[in-house]
């Protein structure tokens, strides 16, 4: 339903500078992708994040364009919301959500959002500040990671949600100091929120100083593309990267 948009780089750089050609039609996704977006900028070496988010079309918001253009970091994450059905459009439902050291994003629906929360450790259950599927499924992750570690946490609860809940897609992109993990697991038995053939696709281009990856739809299909049921692993410090099976 939303626009994914993530990159890591070697320096301290703009999503204006990062993308370069065809930012501009990656931004005029906001205007399908019209509930709002956010901006979460992480650097690598102490750890700190910057959150922007604003509910106006980020295609007209000066708010964005200041911040596409003038925030610079070594990491990022950027997306553009189109609000599940049922759920609010509100500043607080906004994606990145970040906790710690970490941010996320996600593009899809997971129904049953009240079961969800069976997979988070309790203490996250009182920090939830949003009403969507997307936070729950934020802190179900960082429950797994704290069990398992880093890739395996993820593996852990992408599979537990796959085979358990009803979804649309669960297409994430989560970043911390050392990685930025992208992961592309969508139902391609239920294309009801589809706008293309593609829609679910996510797509990544590995070039020297930066990895991106980004949701499809505004041009970018010579990217290499992420396999549905797969992992983007992307070591910050290096800018190495792995793609490996769920």
């Amino acid at each position: 339903m939303c626009r994914l948009l993530g990159y890591v780089s070697n320096e301290e750089r703009t999503f204006v500078d990062v993308v370069g050609e065809g930012f501009e039609n990656f931004v005029e996704l906001s205007k399908e992708h019209k509930d709002g977006w956010g901006i979460s900028a992480s650097s690598a070496e102490n750890g700190k994040t910057t959150l922007v988010r604003d509910l106006t079309l980020a295609a007209e918001s000066e708010k964005f364009k200041e911040s596409a253009n003038g925030l610079k970091t070594d990491g990022a994450l950027l997306h553009l919301r189109l609000a599940s059905k049922g759920l609010a459009v509100d500043l607080k439902n906004n994606h990145p959500f970040v906790h710690g050291e970490f941010s996320f994003m996600h593009n899809g629906t997971i129904k049953s959002i009240s079961e969800i929360e069976k997979l988070l450790d309790p203490r996250y259950i009182s920090q939830l500040i949003s009403t969507t599927d997307s936070e729950r499924y934020f802190y179900a992750i960082l429950t797994a990671v704290e069990e398992l570690g880093l890739l395996e946490g993820v593996r852990k609860a992408v599979r537990t949600i796959s085979a358990n809940f009803d979804f649309t897609s669960i297409n994430c992109m989560l970043l911390s100091t050392d990685y930025l993990v992208a992961v592309c697991e969508f139902n391609e038995r239920d294309s009801t929120e589809w706008t293309v053939d593609s829609h679910y696709e996510l797509r990544y281009s590995a070039e020297e100083g930066v990895v991106k990856v980004a949701s499809t739809g505004w041009g970018k299909d010579h990217w290499s593309r992420l396999p549905n049921h797969s992992i983007l692993m992307v070591n910050r410090h290096n800018l190495t990267f792995e793609v490996l099976p769920l």
